[in-house]
């Protein structure tokens, strides 16, 4: 039972159960730790291979059974495979063993393994904590193991630490007792069968809530002390969350206990970890009066994700790497399905909807993947981790939950789930219970959306008393090529005699469908639940430019967002962009400007002089009637959408428009938030950007210290990102000297960096900083966020600041996000094409 692959363990042994005990000290640059780990040895063996990673494996492990014992002759580290051979003094039979071994491993500083995180509270004494991060391939750092998803164990963890600290494992407290002078011995009590990935441990001075319980589960957070006061919203959520997922899934949660850490360095958003999630400090603890619309969502959905993955991910597994975008992609999906449920009136779905064009952007591109696709190594599966995984994933199964119907996909996740628990699927597993449930041919149709790149484009066309749908792939770069999904699409047509909704599957050869009424309104993607592109005769489309009121917010975005689309493809001008922008004066949506100005951000990015003040002109004239009927202050009866529009209706004008008279506005509005006054949330934070766009020195500074004393990681995270705004050379270089100082958390430095690069007018400067700081500021960050480093170039259209830019990554990889590297850089070039193609028009447009 050997692997063919250098990358995967032999399956000759394997493990049941792990009882780990491990010593640590925040203070200590290493730990020490033992494991007993109840083996079985499946044929005979001469050496036994597991995963180990920067840890020294002591002398004098040992293998066990009933009657013997077996000294291991020795340990050998292969570090670029990520493995230890424990060689044998002789042939070991077949059966069960337990094998114990001892080892010592280091402490990281770059949040990945078993790593150091720091944090000073608010009587200026500087704490060390130490967490856990293991995804993909990291538990091997801290413990010898097979560190694959399909050995799944059980794991009893013991961990010495310093007296008085918390200890937190995946697994509820069984007991403790002192361990020698100035340390206790915390054990807790074992896990459910899982994969090595989510085992997680945290220690340090952190606060613990009181728990509150959602059934018969406690949850609580666990937070530096001094921000204990900001957790009551992730509990409430959790709560909500835990008792929906157990209803929707008909399984109950399948841990004892469920904890939740903010950890003040943290490279990813969150990590769910069974029993114990791990969060960035922004997306979890959070004050509802002082949190905008979006910040709000952010950790609503973040927590919704994570604890969606104790079912979908930590109770059922993917067998291999290659999978991971199905437990990424479904509680994305679920993650929206359950807010919606907990705030209807927040529309959860058009907010997906435009993150959901980022996914249609990359999906275009020549330099795309399947959803799906092979992983090997270690840097194959961090690429994993993308916007294709998580929202072109999450995209199709909100279009196969809509077409099958709510009720039948609900109960073929039941299925799966029932069938597999504790267990390793592979991804038909998911499309056969769906189908079994259904009766429809969902393994057909979802094979061809996951394992090929892309996406269609649907045509939709008036032939006679019929509607023709016919469809090819959307993709500017390959016209030519003939790939064809079976497209599930939801048809919706409004006539003089009601309303008519088909379910229909759009094959290679298209679809005919009867026109209800000679001047019905045909919506081709009802809902805009399917992930294609619509693009209608004049005729049809006219009559949805004229009713625009009896479409969803959704189809609008979309309508919008189409018609960009086609103007970056080359297949309209960027003209009729702006004309159709014109059109939605009155809109009401946030999903719907938040994409027309999309648009127009990049309209600015291709025009200079007098033209771009012409531009702001328009600008103005388009945006300012519409933030005029909400008005600056909250009215009695807005929801958190009218809100979430007027933050970014002033954001729009006052930095693409530059008007100066929202930006004297802006800055009153930050002042007096600054200073405790009462000021909308959503209204602060937009005011914020405004008002370091039109800022100076003095602004800057304020907005420097702000960053640090603001009473919530939001607001921190605000003023923080609003640094990049500045438009004063000296400013920004004040900024990039900030982003690697101690004041700037290696977790934040690279999004601050992508932000300073995003800078309309400075941003070829931070650009030629990172470059010329690349070998020194790559090994200071996290391995995936490197990828952030680079993604803010993509914005350049100056050909020769693209040429710079291609010709700089062209010597220097990202090896864990190669394809996502490659991706921005085509994205770069398909801009740069459109800036040539579209300036001239703009220019003569706004002269």
């Amino acid at each position: 039972m050997t692997s063919g692959s250098p990358y995967r363990l032999p399956r000759s042994v394997t493990p049941s159960h792990y009882a780990i005990e491990l010593r640590l000290d925040p203070e200590a640059p290493t730990f020490d730790g033992t494991e007993d780990v109840s083996i079985r040895v499946h044929e005979p063996v001469t050496e036994i291979a597991l995963n180990g990673k920067e840890l020294t494996v002591h002398a004098g492990a040992v293998i066990a059974d009933d009657g013997s014992t077996v000294e291991v002759a020795k340990a050998v580290p292969d570090p670029s495979a990520g493995r230890i051979t424990l060689e044998l003094p002789g042939e070991l039979a077949a059966g069960d063993y337990t094998l114990r071994v001892s080892f010592t491993g280091r402490l990281s500083d770059l949040m990945e393994g078993m790593y150091r995180s720091r944090f000073t509270d608010d009587a200026g004494r500087d704490h060390v904590i130490i967490t856990t991060h293991f995804e993909a391939t990291d538990a091997r750092r801290n413990f010898p193991c097979w560190d694959e998803p399909d050995l799944k164990a059980s794991f009893q963890m013991t961990l010495v630490v310093p007296e008085g600290m918390t200890a937190l494992a995946n697994t509820p407290e069984a007991g403790r007792e002192p361990a020698g002078p100035g340390f206790t011995r915390v054990r807790f009590e074992p896990s459910m069968v899982m994969s090595t990935y989510l085992v997680c441990v945290v220690v340090g001075g952190l606060g613990l809530t009181e728990p509150s319980f959602a059934g018969p589960t406690p949850i609580r957070v666990a937070c530096r002390p001094d921000r204990l006061h900001l957790a009551g919203y992730a509990n409430e959520v959790a709560t909500y969350a835990l008792n929906w997922f157990g209803d929707y899934y008909a399984i109950p949660y399948p841990e004892r206990k469920l904890d939740q850490a903010a950890i003040p360095d943290f490279a990813q958003g969150a990590m769910e970890n069974t029993g114990l999630v791990t969060y960035r400090e922004t997306l979890l603890l959070l004050d509802p009066a002082l949190a905008s619309y979006v910040e709000q969502l952010d950790v609503a959905e973040t927590i919704a994700h994570e604890l969606a993955h104790m079912w979908f991910g930590d109770l059922v597994t993917m067998r291999w790497w290659n999978g991971i975008w199905l437990n990424e992609a479904f509680a994305t999906f679920m993650s929206y399905l359950c807010v919606n449920e907990m705030e209807p009136s927040w529309a959860v779905f058009d907010a997906f909807q435009t993150i959901r064009m980022t996914a249609f952007e990359v999906d275009a591109l020549t330099t795309t993947r399947p959803i799906e696709f092979p992983v090997e190594s270690p840097d194959d599966a961090s690429g994993m981790f993308d916007i294709l995984t998580y929202t072109k994933g999450g995209a199709v199964l909100r279009m196969i939950e809509q077409w099958l119907g709510a009720e039948v996909f609900r109960d073929g996740i039941r299925r799966y789930l029932a069938a597999h628990a504790y267990g390793n699927t592979e991804t038909h597993d998911l499309w056969d219970a769906l189908e079994e449930a259904s009766g429809k041919p969902v393994r057909r149709i979802m094979d061809a959306w996951i394992f090929q790149p892309g996406y269609p484009a649907i045509d939709v066309a008036r032939d006679g008393d019929q509607i023709r749908l016919t469809q090819r792939r959307f993709s500017p770069s390959l016209p030519d090529d003939q790939t064809t999904w079976p497209v599930p699409l939801i048809v919706r047509q409004a006539g003089a005699a009601g309303e008519r909704v088909d379910h229909v599957l759009v094959e290679a050869d298209g679809l005919s469908i009867a026109l209800t009424d000679p001047d019905a309104l045909v919506v081709a993607n009802g809902g805009s639940s399917a992930f294609v592109r619509t693009f209608y005769d004049d005729e049809l489309r006219a009559r949805l430019t004229a009713r625009l009121s009896d479409l969803t917010p959704g189809e609008r975005q979309s309508l919008v967002d189409d018609t960009w689309a086609a103007a970056v493809a080359g297949r309209a001008t960027v003209s009729a962009f702006l004309d159709v922008a014109e059109r939605f004066r009155d809109e009401t949506a946030p999903s719907v400007w938040q994409t027309i100005i999309t648009g127009l951000v990049w309209c600015d990015r291709f025009l200079e002089g007098e033209p771009r003040e012409r531009f702001r002109d328009f600008v103005r004239t388009l945006v300012r009637p519409a933030l005029d009927r909400l008005g600056w202050d909250p009215r009695p009866d807005d929801g958190e959408l009218d809100k979430e529009l007027r933050g970014d209706l002033i954001r729009t004008l006052g930095v693409l428009g530059d008007d100066p008279e929202t930006q004297a506005m802006a800055r009153e509005s930050e002042a007096l938030s600054r200073s405790g006054g009462a000021v909308d949330a959503t209204v602060a934070a937009a005011a914020v950007d405004v008002a370091a766009f039109a800022g100076g020195e003095d602004a800057f500074e304020a907005f420097r210290a702000r960053m640090h004393d603001a009473p919530t990681p939001q607001e921190q995270d605000r003023y923080r990102s609003a640094l990049a705004r500045f438009r004063d050379p000296a400013l920004m270089e004040r900024l990039l000297s900030l982003a690697v100082s101690d004041e700037v958390r290696p977790q934040d430095a690279p999004f601050l960096l992508l932000r300073a690069e995003v800078n309309r007018d400075l941003g070829p400067m931070a650009w030629r900083y990172v470059r010329d700081h690349w070998d020194e500021l790559v090994p200071r960050f996290a391995a995936s966020n490197v990828i952030q480093l680079a993604a803010g170039a993509r914005t350049f259209t100056d050909p020769e600041l693209v040429a710079e830019v291609q010709a700089f990554f062209a010597e220097h990889d990202i090896p864990q996000n190669h394809l996502s590297l490659l991706q921005g850089l085509e994205r770069q070039r398909m801009m740069a094409a459109m800036r040539e193609r579209s300036s001239g028009e703009l220019a003569a447009r706004f002269s």
